[in-house]
C-alpha cells in the first residue's frame, strides 16, 4: 500500500475557489494532488466580520477625515495575527504526519510545528509599501518587524519573480529561491486548435482589458485611446473584465462584464469566449499590467499590448515579439499596428 504524502497547506482565502489569488492556490493544490500529496488546507485570511469592520473604520478615519495618503488594514493587526496563529496550533495538533507546512504566503510560518515551513508567493508586504514610493507608516512597523521574523525563519523561500529575488535576498540577508519559470493560471478544457484561433483573431473586431479595480486607471487610458481610434474602426468593439458599469460610464461599443467568476460554467465560458475570441489584451496600467492575464492571453497565442514593468520585461525582455509595450503617448499607435495586422505567427 503506498505511503500517503500530507502537506499543510495555507492560503490566504479557499483554495477550493477559482477566485482566489488569480486561481493561484486552487491550480497549485490540483497540481500536488495528482503527484499523489494529500493536502490539509488552512484558510489563513482574516476575519471576515472584523476585516471589513477594521478597515472600513480606518479608512473613515484616516482618508476621509484627516486625509492621509495610507490607513492601517486589519491583516496587519495583533489581532489577526493571533487569531492565525490559533489556527496553525490546531493545524499542527489535528494533522501530525504533515511532512511541511506550505504558505502561500510571507505572513507566517507555523511555529508549533518541527516540519519544515515553506513560503511561497510574489512579494511581501514591505516591497509593498516600498512599490508604493513611501515609508513605512507607525501603524504598519510592529507587522513589518514580525514579517522580517517570518521571512529569516522560514526554511525556504520562494518568489514568483526575479526582481523581487534580488530585493528580498539584499533586505532580508538570506538566500530565496527563484525557480526561473512562471505558473499559467488556465482552467480552459477544451480542445485549443492554435491555427484555428490564428485566423479568428485576425477577423476580429474585440479589444479586451482583464483587471479590477486597482487597474482602473490603465482602464480609463485604454478607453481614452479607443474612442480615438474607433473613429477609424467604427466597428470596434472593447470588452472589460473585472470592471462593471459602476466603475464605467456607459459609451457606445464598450461593454462591462464585472468579475467573471471561472466557478461558474457559464462565466468561465464568457471569459474563455473573450479570450480566445479578441484581437489582443491590452492593459496601460503604469507599475503593474495584469501579469496572470496576460501571460495566460499569450498562452493562447493573443498578442497584448502592455505598459512595461520591471518583473515582466526581467523575464521576457524588453522587446517583445507577441505584442507591444506601450508608454504614455504611443497607446493609439501600438493598436493600430495590431489592427492593421495580417499575420499572427
Amino acid at each position: 500500500m503506498p505511503i500517503q504524502r500530507e502537506i499543510l497547506f495555507y492560503t490566504c482565502g479557499d483554495s477550493y475557489q477559482l477566485s482566489t489569488w488569480s486561481n493561484v492556490p486552487y491550480l497549485f493544490a490540483k497540481a500536488l494532488e495528482r503527484k499523489g500529496f494529500t493536502l490539509h488546507r488552512i484558510d489563513i485570511s482574516p476575519n471576515e466580520r472584523l476585516n471589513h469592520l477594521f478597515n472600513s473604520l480606518c479608512f473613515l478615519i484616516f482618508k476621509r477625515i484627516l486625509h492621509l495618503r495610507s490607513c492601517p488594514v486589519f491583516h496587519r493587526t495583533w489581532l489577526h495575527r493571533f487569531i492565525t496563529y490559533r489556527h496553525l496550533k490546531k493545524a499542527a495538533k489535528d494533522y501530525p504526519n504533515s511532512e511541511m507546512n506550505l504558505f502561500l504566503s510571507f505572513a507566517f510560518t507555523n511555529i508549533y510545528s518541527p516540519k519544515p515551513n515553506i513560503l511561497w508567493c510574489d512579494w511581501t508586504d514591505r516591497i509593498v509599501i516600498q512599490r508604493l514610493g513611501r515609508s513605512p507608516q507607525w501603524f504598519e512597523k510592529r507587522s513589518l518587524a514580525h514579517e522580517d521574523i517570518v521571512m529569516k525563519k522560514a526554511d525556504l523561500v520562494y518568489t514568483m519573480f526575479p526582481k523581487c529575488q534580488r530585493q528580498m535576498e539584499k533586505m532580508y540577508g538570506r538566500e530565496i529561491e527563484y525557480l526561473h519559470r512562471n505558473v499559467i493560471n488556465t482552467v480552459y478544457d477544451d480542445t485549443y486548435d492554435h491555427e484555428k484561433n490564428i485566423k479568428v483573431r485576425l477577423s476580429s473586431n474585440k479589444l479586451l482589458f482583464i483587471g479590477n479595480h486597482r487597474y482602473i486607471s490603465g482602464a480609463f487610458r485604454l478607453i481614452k485611446a479607443f474612442q480615438c481610434i474607433r473613429k477609424s474602426y467604427p466597428q470596434l468593439e472593447l470588452h472589460l473584465i473585472g470592471l462593471g458599469t459602476a466603475d464605467i460610464p456607459t459609451m457606445d461599443n464598450v461593454y462591462c462584464h464585472g468579475y467573471l467568476h471561472k466557478d461558474h460554467p457559464q462565466e468561465k465560458e464568457l471569459y474563455y469566449d473573450l479570450l480566445l475570441g479578441c484581437r489582443c489584451v491590452i492593459n496601460p496600467t503604469i507599475g503593474w499590467a495584469g501579469y496572470s492575464s496576460c501571460v495566460e492571453a499569450m498562452y493562447y497565442g493573443c498578442p497584448v499590448i502592455i505598459s512595461p514593468y520591471d518583473d515582466f520585461t526581467e523575464e521576457f525582455g524588453n522587446d517583445i515579439d507577441f505584442g507591444y509595450f506601450c508608454n504614455d503617448d504611443d497607446l493609439e499607435e501600438k493598436l493600430s499596428l495590431i489592427l492593421d495586422t495580417t499575420k499572427y505567427t
